[in-house]
C-alpha cells in the first residue's frame, strides 16, 4: 500500500514534468508532434541573436533557432543551430541570412533556397551571409550619407533664403493680389442674385422652347417643302428664259451703238436734233399763240367753214 502511494507521487511528477516541457516548448513556438530537421550555420558575429528566434522561407515561419554557441576552436565563430519542419526541402546550395527582422531590431534567418536537386540531410550546414539591416551600414556609407544629408540641407538653406527674399521684396504685389482676390471673390457674390436670375431666364427660355416644339417641327417642315418645290421646280428653263432675254438686250443694244444703225444716227445726228428741237418750238408757240388769240384762227374751218360764211 505504501508502494503504490510513492507510484502514484511519482508518476504524477513526471506528468507534471511533462507538461512543464510541453508548455515551455508550446510557448517557444515548437511542434512537438512533428519532425524536426536540425541544420547549423557559422557566423563571425549574431548581432544579439536570440534562441527561439523564426527561420524564414519566402516570408512563411518554418522553424526556429534552438542553439547558439561561441566556438573558439573555430577561428571564434559563433555556431547557430537551428530546426526546420521536415516537409520543407532545403536544396545542398541553399544560403541563410541574418537579417533584422523590424525596427526594434529583432534577429531572424532567412533561407534563400537553391536550385540543387539535392536536399541538404539531417545535421548539415547551410553557407551562412550576414544582410545588414537599416541601422547596420559601415562607417563609409555613414560618412556618404552625412555627406548627402548636409548638402540637402544647403539646399534647403539656399532655397528657403530666396523664397523669403522673393516674398519680402514682392510683399506688395501679393499682398494687392489677395486683395484682388478677396474683391472678386466679394464681387462674385454680389453677382449671385443677377447669376441666378440668368439661370432663370435661361430655364424659361428652355422651357418656352420645349412648348413651341410643335410649332418649331410644323416650321420645319413646311421649310422641307419648300425647299422640296424648289427643287422640283423647272429652274433650268427659266435660266434659259432669262439668258435669251439678256441676249436680246445685249443686240439691241449693240445695235444703238452700231453707227449703222437708225437708232444710233438718230441719237447722233446733231441735225436731225435740232430740227426736231425746233419743230417742237413751233409748234409750243403756234399753241401758246392759238391760246392767246383764238380769233385770228376762227375763219379757219377745215370742215365747211366757208358754207357758215354765206
Amino acid at each position: 500500500m505504501k508502494i503504490r502511494k510513492e507510484a502514484r507521487i511519482g508518476l504524477f511528477a513526471v506528468l507534471i514534468l511533462l507538461l512543464l516541457y510541453c508548455g515551455v516548448n508550446f510557448l517557444k513556438g515548437r511542434d512537438l508532434w512533428n519532425r524536426n530537421m536540425t541544420y547549423y550555420a557559422y557566423f563571425d558575429n549574431v548581432n544579439g541573436l536570440q534562441l527561439s528566434s523564426p527561420i524564414i522561407i519566402k516570408g512563411i515561419s518554418v522553424g526556429q533557432v534552438t542553439g547558439i554557441t561561441f566556438r573558439p576552436d573555430l577561428d571564434n565563430r559563433v555556431e547557430v543551430r537551428f530546426d526546420v519542419r521536415s516537409e520543407y526541402r532545403i536544396p545542398d546550395n541553399s544560403i541563410v541570412r541574418l537579417y533584422t527582422n523590424g525596427l526594434m531590431g529583432g534577429k531572424a534567418f532567412e533561407i534563400e533556397l537553391g536550385d540543387s536537386a539535392d536536399a541538404l540531410p539531417d545535421g548539415a550546414t547551410i553557407r551562412a551571409e550576414s544582410k545588414p539591416g537599416l541601422f547596420e551600414i559601415d562607417g563609409s556609407e555613414i560618412d556618404y550619407y552625412k555627406e548627402q544629408i548636409g548638402a540637402l540641407i544647403n539646399s534647403l538653406d539656399v532655397t528657403l533664403s530666396s523664397l523669403n527674399k522673393l516674398l519680402s521684396e514682392n510683399s506688395e504685389q501679393i499682398a494687392g493680389a489677395f486683395v484682388g482676390l478677396r474683391q472678386g471673390v466679394e464681387s462674385f457674390a454680389r453677382k449671385g442674385e443677377e447669376i441666378g436670375q440668368i439661370i432663370d431666364h435661361v430655364n424659361t427660355v428652355t422651357t418656352t422652347l420645349a412648348d413651341g416644339s410643335e410649332r418649331i417641327d410644323s416650321t420645319l417642315t413646311d421649310l422641307k417643302k419648300v425647299s422640296g418645290q424648289l427643287a422640283e421646280a423647272d429652274l433650268g428653263q427659266t435660266m434659259n428664259d432669262l439668258d435669251r432675254a439678256v441676249e436680246e438686250l445685249n443686240r439691241l443694244l449693240a445695235a444703238a451703238n452700231s453707227p449703222e444703225g437708225s437708232l444710233n444716227r438718230f441719237l447722233s445726228d446733231g441735225a436731225l436734233y435740232d430740227s426736231l428741237t425746233q419743230a417742237s418750238s413751233n409748234l409750243s408757240a403756234l399753241l401758246r399763240d392759238v391760246k392767246e388769240n383764238p380769233q385770228r384762227y376762227v375763219h379757219i374751218s377745215v370742215f365747211g367753214g366757208n358754207k357758215n360764211k354765206k
